[in-house]
């Protein structure tokens, strides 16, 4: 092989690798769909309930990014319940009775949301009686898990 084939090979080489990295550098950034959303109790939006998809877990919130946070804004005595699904399988409720003056609670019960999940949750307002009030819910799917 001549200085000229060589020349044009490692050309030809180097060339691949950039258009490469460049691909799968765009792929991976397309990948990384912040999935997040939240629903807030209806007349006040005293309850809050996040479902957080973007970034390192949080305290609390096992070890990858899929998980609620659950927020009282109110001081009206009341507590806030989340309720959470994936599809069409219920996987439970979590209650802040923390509290307007208190911490949000971080409730995990997704593990990893996997693309094309339907994340549902829902949040209520609830009293000493148990009983819900100022009830919303939503609902997406999610882009890439």
């Amino acid at each position: 092989m001549n200085f000229r084939a060589i020349a044009a090979r490692a050309a030809f080489t180097t060339t691949a690798v950039a258009a490469a990295t460049m691909l799968f550098g765009t792929q991976a950034a397309v990948a990384a769909t912040n999935d997040s959303f939240a629903v807030g109790t209806t007349s006040g939006g005293c309850g809050v309930v996040n479902f957080v998809d973007y970034g390192a877990g949080a305290p609390g919130g096992g070890n990858n990014d899929d998980y609620l946070v659950i927020h009282d804004y109110c001081g009206d005595g009341k507590g806030v319940r989340a309720y959470a699904w994936i599809g069409s399988t219920y996987l439970g409720a979590k209650n802040n009775t923390n509290g307007l003056a208190g911490s949000a609670v971080v409730w995990d019960p997704f593990g990893n949301v996997t693309g094309g999940q339907k994340v549902g949750i829902k949040v209520c307002l609830f009293d000493s009686n148990n009983t819900l009030s100022r009830c919303a819910e939503a609902s997406r799917v999610s882009a890439d898990g």
